[in-house]
């Protein structure tokens, strides 16, 4: 394994979608990973469990799907309905899991949408203008010896890298919205590279950020250590 294609939350944006599952196929990735929801937004919720199924893609649940199949917080903008969804819709998502773990060669590689099987949960070291999330239940994972090598999530919006000692945790952000964007995990050059949308049809690489370089980086041993002065990376923007 090689390349690791990475989407974030998709919230129905079936032609973005399109546009980052175009762009992995043409860098041959090795394995396309989710963070799940993909329900409530603007776009076609079937179009994207079609295309994701097609692309072989896993695919983990997030609140938004939740709270789609149990008809729950329906008063969220643009909300899908069970009622709408065509059956190969329903029993995708109905058989989305919370937590997969991936062997990339490198170590083990979590991907969930929140914090495992908590999919409303942060990870936030904090900074200037947010403060801090802290999670306990990713404490135990990060201190043991068998710690995951990568630690990939959603829910947040925002694409960022967070360095844990033996743990990088990735932030795949989302589809929608001011940030939108996907990344590329390159595990032989260990180089995270992260896209923008230009509009629903075109991305561009906007920056190529180094994971075994991390001199300058804050380095934490647990989120119990996080004292919100951070300076976040943000991968939406090329680097300063």
């Amino acid at each position: 394994m090689e390349r690791i294609g990475i989407i974030g939350d998709v919230h129905a944006e079936h032609q973005r979608l399109e546009t980052a599952l175009d762009l992995f196929e043409k860098k041959k990735v090795d394995l396309l990973l989710c963070t799940g929801d993909l329900a409530d937004g603007r776009g076609d919720l079937d179009a994207c469990c079609s295309m994701l199924t097609d692309a072989g893609a896993l695919v983990v649940a997030g609140n938004h799907d939740r709270w789609f199949l149990e008809e729950k917080v329906r008063h969220v903008a643009d909300a899908h309905y069970r009622q709408h969804a065509s059956p190969s819709t329903l029993h995708f998502m109905e058989s989305l899991p919370r937590t997969r773990s991936v062997d990339t060669g490198l170590g083990k590689l979590i991907l969930c949408h929140g914090v495992l099987d908590d999919d409303l949960a942060k990870i936030w070291p904090g900074s200037e203008n947010s403060g801090c999330r802290r999670s306990s239940e990713l404490d135990s994972l990060l201190l043991q010896q068998s710690a995951p090598r990568f630690f990939i999530n959603g829910h947040m919006h925002f694409r960022t890298v967070v360095d844990f000692t033996r743990t990088q945790m990735i932030n795949a952000g989302t589809l929608k919205g001011q940030y939108a964007g996907f990344c590329m995990l390159d595990l032989t050059a260990l180089t995270l590279s992260s896209f923008n949308f230009i509009d629903d049809a075109q991305a561009e690489l906007v920056r190529t950020f180094d994971l075994f370089e991390r001199s300058g980086r804050r380095i934490w041993c647990s989120t119990e250590e996080f004292d919100g002065s951070w300076e976040p990376v943000m991968l939406h923007r090329p680097a300063c």
